[in-house]
């Protein structure tokens, strides 16, 4: 059974970005931008009613903005990932240290 982090960020377990990974980060977009629809205007503007009238038109504008976030993110994290599972196992092998590599270059 995988956790939320697994979910989130796959490469820890060595997997790609796929569409679970995908899903989730398009759910928790919309629920950050529903959040923050509500906040502004429920605490700020003190309209509540307001937030609840106008979900014809946020709900909408929120799928659209935590759908393109989502592509762009799961586009960047195919590579991503690959270059993290890498740097991963160099660390995991013992691999030089950045100073260690600068003062072999030195020489």
């Amino acid at each position: 059974m995988s956790s939320l982090i697994d979910i989130a960020f796959p490469y820890r377990r060595r997997r790609s970005f796929g569409a679970a990974s995908f899903a989730f980060t398009f759910l928790v977009l919309l629920f950050e931008v529903e959040l923050l629809a509500f906040v502004g205007m429920a605490l700020v503007a003190r309209q509540l009613q307001l937030w609840w009238d106008l979900q014809s038109v946020l709900f909408p504008t929120a799928c659209l903005i935590s759908l393109a976030a989502a592509i762009v993110f799961w586009w960047r994290a195919r590579s991503w990932s690959r270059h993290r599972v890498a740097i991963a196992e160099g660390w995991a092998r013992g691999g030089p240290t950045l100073g260690q590599q600068l003062a072999q270059k030195r020489d």
